[in-house]
C-alpha cells in the first residue's frame, strides 16, 4: 500500500519548489512562492492553471518546466503545481 501513495510522486519526479504564496500576479498568470530553501521565486503557471484557483497564503508544491532563472527573486515555468494547504 505504501507503493501506492508513492506513486504519483514518482511519477512526476522531484518536488523543485515548496512553499506559501505570498502573492497572485493576475495580469502576468503567476504566483510568488516563497520556499525555506529557495527564497522567493516567481513561477508563471501552466497554461492548462487558472490563475483563480491559487491564493496568498496556500501552501504549494511546484515542479519545473526547465531550469530556475536565478534572479532576485527567481523565475520559473511551472510543468505542474499542487495546493498542499488552501489558505489558513
Amino acid at each position: 500500500m505504501v507503493a501506492c501513495s508513492n506513486e504519483s510522486e514518482e511519477f512526476k519526479g522531484k518536488i523543485d519548489i515548496k512553499g506559501n504564496i505570498v502573492e497572485v500576479d493576475s495580469p502576468g498568470n503567476s504566483i510568488l512562492v516563497e520556499d525555506k530553501q529557495l527564497g522567493l521565486t516567481w513561477v508563471a503557471l501552466h497554461e492548462n492553471d487558472d490563475i483563480k484557483d491559487y491564493e496568498e497564503g496556500q501552501e504549494v508544491a511546484v515542479w519545473v518546466d526547465g531550469g530556475i532563472d536565478t534572479f532576485s527573486p527567481a523565475f520559473t515555468q511551472a510543468l505542474n503545481i499542487e495546493i498542499i494547504n488552501p489558505k489558513q
